[in-house]
């Protein structure tokens, strides 16, 4: 069974909210399973931030490229009218 992870931040002030989802999500494990903010007093809130490991065969894993194409440098142009879509 997987293991479950709780990452609290007590007292976050309201403008530092994102920050501080970020910061425990960064803490924790790989897949979030739950976020939790609670109003406290004023402006301030509590955050917890919930979160699981993933399983062995689903983890990422890092992949070496040894193409040519891979090791092409500069600026690439594309035919047309210089439309970014």
């Amino acid at each position: 069974m997987t293991e479950r992870r709780s990452k609290t931040g007590t007292e976050v002030p309201l403008s530092l909210l994102p920050q501080a989802i970020a910061c425990r999500i960064r803490e924790g494990g790989t897949v979030v399973y739950r976020i939790r903010v609670v109003r406290t007093r004023w402006h301030h809130y509590n955050v917890t931030v919930r979160t699981r490991l993933t399983r062995k065969e689903l983890a990422p894993v890092e992949v070496a490229v040894f193409s040519a194409a891979a090791e092409k440098t500069g600026p690439t142009r594309r035919a047309g009218r210089g439309c970014a879509a």
